[in-house]
């Protein structure tokens, strides 16, 4: 019996590693986007709104088959779900760079390219690495999840280079390769299924930081029995994952609304492209070490109480580089890139983490798959109400002001669904 936890545990950094060359894949994806974004509005010639709405698309097409890719996650394995994302997305990008209309990277780009995007996502990386360490999960999602900046560090800066030397169609053939390379190879060749879920110690009286990491057995006595799967149903009806999701979706949504408008923002604000590319990698540079002393913050002192402060941090950056950025300052930049940096995707590692405290691991994907639902709602939802606001306005001071409403909004749903929590434990 010992040697064989020994045996899960250690294949579970296998699992780790594997998580983080995920991650960074799909933070090279989503956060070269800004990038692409103003070559796409100056190649084609349309308006940020029709823009934008391809990498909106793109989230609308994850958030209706995040669902179902949980249910196939959990069902079929990653082994056999992450190479197939790693040739969608190779497909879709690769033939996205031979469009010569927009409207057709809404086939190619949006769809195809979607679905590899959110099958390799966060919510994938919670569902096959929670279970492998369920005392220490809070940290060590963090730590895979630092493969989101990374990606954004290596490939947010390169998609600039690439975009200004060969232009971005041999930028988008090059990092499908890539991509594909990365996603479809090693997880083909070394996936495993999680274990079955591993009890975890209770908390103790002494010890007020235990209850976030332990999951509620008590509340959930017939879906968390070892070796018993819970039925769909069972997720379906439960508040908690619901508030999850809309957590999920208030978070996002806000930081959508800035992602893939930061480049052109900061260009309009007098800054070089490839100094706004350069500051997007900076942000992911930081952020590779901050995520995982934020996974360890929220074992220690809550996913809530983490959650609060790191994204009143992200909203703060927001509106400091709004009225501050000159195009000549580059303090502004920094203080931008620290706080930002500090901040950057903590809202999926915490949601991610409360998700694996409720629900154990056999409908674990399934439930991310609902989580990563409302992430790609707020993808579609995002870039496009701020592309909306940006035509009618010509500028983005009102789009990153409600992005921070946003992020007070998410705040508050995580706290009532741990209200909600508390209540069901003492009933």
């Amino acid at each position: 019996m010992l040697n064989a936890a020994r045996t899960r545990l250690h294949y579970g950094w296998v699992i780790f590693v594997l998580s983080l060359g995920n991650l960074t894949v799909e933070g090279g994806t989503k956060n070269s986007e800004a990038v692409y974004f103003n070559a796409l509005k100056d190649a084609f010639g349309r308006s940020a709104t029709y823009t934008s709405a391809v990498f909106s698309l793109a989230g609308l097409i994850g958030a209706i088959c995040a669902p179902l890719l949980g249910i196939l996650l959990d069902r079929w394995g990653a082994r056999v779900i992450f190479p197939l994302a790693g040739l969608f997305i190779m497909f879709g990008w690769i033939a996205a760079s031979y469009t010569t209309e927009l409207w057709q990277m809404f086939v190619l780009y949006s769809v195809f390219a979607g679905i590899g995007h959110t099958a390799i996502s966060s919510f994938s990386m919670t569902a096959t690495v929670a279970p492998w360490f369920p005392q220490t999960r809070g940290r060590m999602l963090g730590l895979a999840d630092s493969g989101n900046p990374i990606g954004q560090a290596v490939f947010a800066p390169l998609a600039g280079i690439l975009t200004t030397e060969v232009g971005w169609r041999w930028a988008y053939r090059i990092f499908g390769v890539i991509f594909a390379v990365l996603v479809a190879v090693p997880n083909g060749l070394l996936q495993r299924r999680p274990p079955e879920t591993m009890p975890v110690p209770p908390a103790t009286a002494t010890e007020p930081h235990a209850q976030p990491d332990s999951p509620n057995r008590e509340a959930h006595p017939d879906r968390n029995a070892p070796g018993q799967t819970p039925a769909l149903g069972n997720a379906v009806r439960d508040p908690a994952m619901w508030l999850l999701v809309l957590t999920r979706v208030f978070g996002s949504t806000g930081t959508q609304m800035i992602r893939v408008h930061l480049v052109t923002f900061f260009v309009l604000a007098g800054y070089s492209i490839q100094t706004a590319a350069n500051t997007l990698g900076a942000v992911g540079l930081v952020s590779v070490f901050a995520r995982p002393l934020v996974g360890l913050a929220t074992d220690r002192w809550g996913r809530e109480s983490v959650y609060t402060v790191g994204m009143s941090v992200a909203g703060g950056a927001v509106l400091l580089v709004l009225w501050l950025g000159d195009g000549r300052s580059f303090w502004p930049l920094a203080v931008y890139v620290g706080l930002a940096g500090i901040t950057d995707g903590i809202s999926g590692l915490i949601i991610g983490a409360k998700a694996a405290d409720i629900f154990p691991s056999e409908s674990l994907g399934t439930v991310m798959g609902f989580v990563e639902m409302g992430r790609g709602a707020a993808i579609f939802l995002g870039p496009i109400v701020a592309g909306i606001m940006f035509d009618l306005q010509g500028d983005y001071v009102q789009a990153f002001i409600l992005s921070a409403i946003l992020t007070v909004a998410s705040v508050c749903t995580m706290w009532i669904a741990d209200f909600i929590g508390r209540r069901r434990r003492t009933t």
